[in-house]
């Protein structure tokens, strides 16, 4: 499955997304604006991306909130950073033979990382695998 052109985020989506990411919890344009701050993001262009991203499905509408005397809608993630981290990878070609070649380097990537932990984690990832492939749940 390659992953379309027009769900390519620019790099303001990108960066939206990585409050999203990094708060973890439902946000308000209203608080994006706020946690936005150092950047030149006004309300309008705000609105302009939240839409932008509802389109390409990276985030969805989780409720609504009362702010002052209106109601402003409360957004969420849709994808996590890891699966659009592994969409783009896939978008550049990646073949699906290529997987475990593109984990190793990412592993090499890790500087100082624990490695016995990588490991135990990659384990766990390919028992989980190999109890999907034989129908366990």
């Amino acid at each position: 499955m390659m992953f379309q052109k027009e769900k390519h985020l620019t790099n303001s989506e990108e960066d939206l997304m990585e409050i999203f990411w990094e708060k973890k919890e439902p946000l308000t344009s209203v608080e994006i604006l706020e946690l936005s701050a150092e950047r030149s993001w006004n309300g309008n262009y705000i609105h302009k991306m939240l839409r932008s991203l509802l389109k390409k499905d990276m985030i969805k509408i989780c409720g609504t909130v009362q702010c002052g005397t209106q109601y402003a809608r409360q957004f969420i993630p849709a994808v996590t950073k890891e699966e659009y981290a592994a969409k783009l990878v896939m978008s550049k070609g990646i073949e699906k033979s290529a997987i475990a070649a593109v984990t190793v380097a990412m592993v090499h990537e890790m500087d100082g990382a624990d490695g016995e932990d990588v490991v135990k984690q990659l384990e766990d990832i390919i028992e989980e695998l190999k109890g999907k492939g034989s129908g366990e749940k």
